[in-house]
C-alpha cells in the first residue's frame, strides 16, 4: 500500500511539471516574433530590400569583363583547289575591357531609387513591428473576452442553479409558486446553453492563439479583477503630443513618404532617356590567328577612348513613359494624404478610448457595487417574501451584465492605449510589459 501511495504520488507529482503553465502577454509577443508568419515574411523582405542601394551602386561604377574565343573557322568556294585546308585557320584571341560611366543620368537615377527602394523596405519591416503588437494584444484580448464571459457564466449558472433547487422545494413544500420555480429554471436553461457556446469559442480563440505563437496553448493568465486605477498617459500626453509622434514616427508615413521618393526617382529614371551618356572605356586584346600550314600571326591591341551616346528618337516611348511615372507620382502623393487623414482620425479615436474608457471604468466599477448591493436587497427581500425569483434573477443579470461591461471596457482601453503607440510608431516591448501588468 504505501508502495502504491508513494507511485501515484510520482504520477501526480509528474503531471503537475508537465502541465504548461498560462501564457503570458509577454510569452505570447516573444513566441508571435518566431513564429508569426506575417512577420517572417516581413523579415524576409526587409533583408531582401538591404541589397538594393549596393545594386543601384553597382551601375555608378567600374564594369570591368575578360572576353575570350578558341575555336577553328574557314571559307567556302565553288572553286576546287589542290589543297583545301590553306582556306582553314585557327583564331583565338582575349580581351579585358573596362568601362566607366561618367555622365549618366538614367544610372543616377537608378540609384536614387534603390535607396529609396531600400528605405522603403525598413518602413515596411517598421510597421511589420509596429503591426505585430496589434494582432498578438488583439488575438490574446478575444480569449481574454471569452474567457471573462466564460467564467461569469459559471458564475451565474451556479446562482440560478442554486435558486432554482431552493424554489423547488419550497415549490414541494408549498411554500413556493410554480412560476418562480419555472422562470428559474429556464434561466438556468438558457445560461447553460449560453456557457456552452463559449466553451467552443474558447477552444477557437485558443487554437488561433497557438497558431500565431507556433506553440501548444491551453490556458493564458485570467484578468485581475481589480487593477490599478492609474491614469496610463502622462498629462502632458495629449491629442497634440500624439499628432506630433505619428508625424516623426507612423510607420504608414514613413511607407507612404519612401513611396513617393520611389516614384520621385522613377520619373528621373524615364526622363533620362531623353539626355546622353558618356563613358570612358579601355580595352587590351591579344590575337592569335594561324593557317593549317603554321602560318601564324599574332596581335595585342589596347584602347581608351570616351563612349558619347546621343539618343534623337526613340518612337515616343520615352516621353509616355515619364508621362505614366508622373502620373504615378501623384498618385502616391494622394495616397499619402488619405493616409494622413486616415492616420489623424485613428489617433484621435484611440486617444478618445484611452481617456474616456478611464473615465468610464470608474463609473462601472460604482456600477458593479450597485448592482451588488441591489442583489443584496432582493435576496433579502426574498427571504423576507417581499420579492420574487424573477426579481432576483434580474438582479443577478444587471450584476453579471455590469462586471462583464467593466471587464470589456478595460479590455478596449487596453486595446487603445496600444493602438495608440503602434500607430504612432511608439510601441515597445516595456510598454507591453506595462500591459500585462495592467491585465
Amino acid at each position: 500500500m504505501r508502495m502504491a501511495v508513494i507511485l501515484l504520488g510520482l504520477i501526480g507529482a509528474g503531471s503537475l511539471q508537465a502541465a504548461e503553465p498560462p501564457l503570458s502577454l509577454l510569452a505570447f509577443y516573444d513566441a508571435s516574433r518566431l513564429n508569426d508568419a506575417a512577420y517572417q515574411v516581413a523579415g524576409h523582405d526587409y533583408q531582401a530590400s538591404r541589397q538594393e542601394e549596393a545594386i543601384g551602386r553597382s551601375g555608378l561604377l567600374p564594369q570591368v569583363g575578360i572576353n575570350s574565343r578558341y575555336g577553328h573557322g574557314g571559307q567556302f568556294n565553288k572553286r576546287s583547289t589542290p589543297n583545301a585546308s590553306e582556306d582553314q585557320y585557327a583564331s583565338d584571341s582575349v580581351a579585358l575591357t573596362v568601362s566607366q560611366p561618367l555622365y549618366d543620368k538614367g544610372r543616377w537615377a537608378s540609384f536614387e531609387q534603390a535607396k529609396a527602394r531600400a528605405r522603403l523596405g525598413e518602413a515596411q519591416y517598421e510597421g511589420a513591428g509596429q503591426g505585430l503588437f496589434d494582432r498578438v494584444v488583439q488575438a490574446y484580448f478575444d480569449v481574454a473576452q471569452v474567457e471573462n464571459e466564460l467564467l461569469l457564466t459559471s458564475q451565474q449558472k451556479a446562482s440560478i442553479s442554486g435558486l432554482a433547487k431552493q424554489s423547488r422545494r419550497l415549490f414541494d413544500a408549498g411554500e413556493g409558486t410554480i412560476t418562480d420555480m419555472e422562470e428559474a429554471q429556464a434561466r438556468l436553461d438558457t445560461i447553460s446553453a449560453q456557457e456552452i457556446e463559449l466553451q467552443a469559442r474558447r477552444r477557437a480563440a485558443l487554437r488561433k492563439l497557438a497558431g500565431r505563437a507556433g506553440v501548444e496553448v491551453s490556458d493564458i493568465r485570467p484578468m485581475q479583477e481589480q487593477s490599478p486605477l492609474t491614469a496610463l498617459l502622462a498629462p502632458e500626453e495629449d491629442l497634440d503630443y500624439w499628432m506630433f509622434k505619428a508625424d516623426q514616427a507612423a510607420a504608414e508615413l514613413g511607407v507612404s513618404r519612401a513611396t513617393i521618393k520611389v516614384a520621385e526617382a522613377n520619373l528621373k529614371l524615364q526622363k533620362s532617356g531623353h539626355y546622353p551618356t558618356v563613358a570612358l572605356s579601355g580595352r587590351v586584346a591579344r590575337v592569335d590567328q594561324s593557317d593549317l600550314n603554321d602560318l601564324s600571326q599574332r596581335q595585342s591591341t589596347y584602347y581608351l577612348g570616351v563612349v558619347v551616346d546621343i539618343p534623337l528618337y526613340q518612337g515616343g516611348g520615352v516621353s509616355a513613359s515619364s508621362e505614366k511615372a508622373r502620373s504615378a507620382l501623384e498618385s502616391a502623393r494622394s495616397s499619402y494624404d488619405t493616409q494622413l487623414q486616415q492616420l489623424t482620425e485613428d489617433i484621435e479615436a484611440n486617444y478618445l478610448g484611452v481617456v474616456a474608457g478611464g473615465e468610464k471604468i470608474k463609473a462601472l466599477v460604482t456600477s458593479v457595487r450597485s448592482s451588488q448591493v441591489a442583489l443584496q436587497s432582493a435576496e433579502k427581500g426574498y427571504q423576507a417574501g417581499v420579492r420574487s425569483t424573477v426579481e432576483i434573477l434580474d438582479a443577478q443579470q444587471r450584476l453579471y451584465s455590469a462586471k462583464r461591461d467593466l471587464l470589456d471596457t478595460r479590455l478596449a482601453m487596453l486595446q487603445s492605449y496600444v493602438n495608440l503607440h503602434t500607430r504612432t510608431g511608439q510601441m515597445t516591448r516595456a510598454k507591453l510589459e506595462k500591459i500585462q501588468a495592467l491585465f
